[in-house]
């Protein structure tokens, strides 16, 4: 007979997935004046010459609730940024929060 909850296999009710409080999402890099330009020109060389560069967006992990960050850090280029949001999007539907955090809390900035 089921209770209508998920348990795990000794029983106990399984940890709610941390998808349902957090959530991830890939924001431009906001660089101005100087700042900006040196960033344009480490990008255009580093990947001209297949060294990579300088990130081209930040990975935010936020609170759903209040928007709050949890996780904020550099998301490399293109295709590492790409590659670092699925992996962080699988971990938030595998994980409960604690996990996620555990696995995931020394990218915080």
């Amino acid at each position: 007979m089921s209770g209508g909850h998920d348990s795990g296999p000794d029983g106990r009710r399984a940890a709610e997935p941390a998808s349902r409080h957090l959530s991830a999402e890939l924001r431009p890099r906001r660089l101005r004046g100087i700042r900006r330009a040196v960033h344009t020109v480490l990008l255009v060389a580093g990947e001209a010459m297949s060294l990579g560069g300088p990130s081209v967006a930040e990975l935010v992990v936020v609170r759903t609730e209040t928007g709050a960050p949890v996780i904020r850090t550099g998301a490399g280029s293109l295709m590492e940024a790409d590659e670092l949001l699925r992996q962080i999007r699988a971990d938030l539907d595998r994980l409960s929060v604690e996990e996620f955090l555990a696995e995931w809390g020394h990218l915080k900035a």
